[in-house]
């Protein structure tokens, strides 16, 4: 933890959706590991415009410490997962802090794990990377891959989610630039980092919104945030298929022009093949120069659609 003699203050942004049954079990264990440590916090729960009884709750819930500011922010619509972090990250922007933490407000994030994060306060990061966690054999396995191919395409290992620190300079970078798939973002950022193992905790009422389809979606945002990457696996493929489609033409003009040798059927199936698989390549890549190019202009037009529904009394 910092030397100096100064209070610093975090704020723990944890976004929800349809948690009624949840959501005060999970902020009564996160306010009991940090209602005695010596640093003053502001929770920011994001509701992910819920359509149960969540917001109600979250309304009329008591805080039981001395050293807890307590937010609730209302998206105007169901903006997903990521976007919600977002606008609890954008919403910090009304109240100081030194550091944030984010975790997610179904209990696998071990509120446990926040003494141990708060000890790390000369880093810019601080990954809390998953322990054991207990999931289905098939949501495993892909996962699993998954994490294969964002090593094979990135050169990064995929190894935490959503809960980390980060501190004041990293928010503003945030803030400023935005994100679709947070991890992703966090790991192409150039700054001092490190982390901490931690096992995951089970879901309090034990059931996951992450299905495959889910599942399938999150992984594809992760590379959208490497797409410069993407785009260079892209452009090799192009350039490998280029010239086997070369070599291929190059040979089957040679037999049947110079050498008046009987081209054989499969020859000419595979140079079709190459040929086409030559435009998909060049389509791709085309494609992700634009999609790129969307993410750009994104980012030059952030705006909040978050309501403040509760904050502490002045």
């Amino acid at each position: 933890m910092t030397t100096t003699n100064e209070k610093i203050s975090i704020s723990i942004v944890t976004p929800c959706f349809n948690e009624e049954e949840i959501i005060i079990t999970f902020l009564d264990e996160l306010i009991e590991k940090i209602k005695d440590l010596p640093i003053d916090f502001n929770i920011v729960v994001v509701d992910d415009c819920s359509y149960d009884n969540t917001l109600s709750v979250l309304k009329s819930y008591l805080i039981k410490a001395d050293n807890v500011n307590f937010y609730v922010l209302h998206l105007k619509y169901n903006a997903g997962h990521q976007q919600a972090i977002f606008q609890g990250i954008l919403f910090l922007k009304q109240i100081e802090q030194s550091y944030a933490i984010i975790m997610d407000s179904d209990g696998e994030d071990a509120p446990d794990a926040i003494p141990l994060l708060v000890e790390q306060t000369n880093f810019d990061i601080v990954e809390v990377k998953r322990g054991q966690r207990s999931e289905g054999i098939v949501f495993s396995t892909m996962y699993y891959f998954y994490k294969i191919i964002f090593r094979i395409v990135t050169g990064k290992r995929m190894n935490f989610g959503n809960f980390c620190m980060l501190n004041e300079k990293l928010i503003e970078r945030i803030q400023l630039t935005s994100f679709i798939h947070l991890p992703a973002y966090l790991l192409k950022q150039k700054a001092k980092r490190t982390n901490i193992v931690y096992n995951r905790k089970k879901r309090i009422n034990g059931k996951s919104k992450m299905g495959y389809k889910n599942l399938l979606l999150h992984s594809f945002k992760s590379f959208i945030e490497f797409g410069d990457d993407l785009l260079l696996w892209f452009l090799r493929i192009f350039v490998l298929v280029l010239i086997l489609l070369l070599a291929t033409s190059v040979n089957l003009l040679y037999q049947k022009f110079i050498t008046h040798t009987a081209i054989l059927g499969w020859f000419s199936t595979l140079s079709l093949g190459l040929l086409n698989l030559t435009i998909l390549c060049l389509g791709f890549f085309v494609m992700g120069i634009l999609l790129l190019n969307l993410i750009h202009h994104r980012n030059k037009d952030l705006q909040s659609i978050y309501t403040i529904i509760r904050k502490p009394n002045p």
